[in-house]
């Protein structure tokens, strides 16, 4: 758990010195918008990374099943 947190930090601190550089996120900070942004980038990224893992486990299942024919 303590990696996943870790890396968890990691993004944000990331993705925080990232916005720095763009003015478009001094407007969304501004107005308190860059959050939503932050966060569906995020749920996204978790999303897609959830996909591949599921893919993964199909593409191993298929593949033991081939081995054991």
């Amino acid at each position: 758990m303590n990696i996943l947190a870790n890396l968890f930090l990691n993004i944000t601190v990331f993705f925080n010195d990232l916005l720095l550089q763009i003015p478009m996120a001094d407007t969304f900070r501004s107005e308190g918008k860059i959050y939503v942004v932050v966060g569906i980038v995020l749920i996204l990224l978790v999303g897609f990374f959830i996909y591949l893992w599921r893919i993964d486990r199909k593409i191993d299942k298929l593949e033991e099943e081939l081995k054991n024919k």
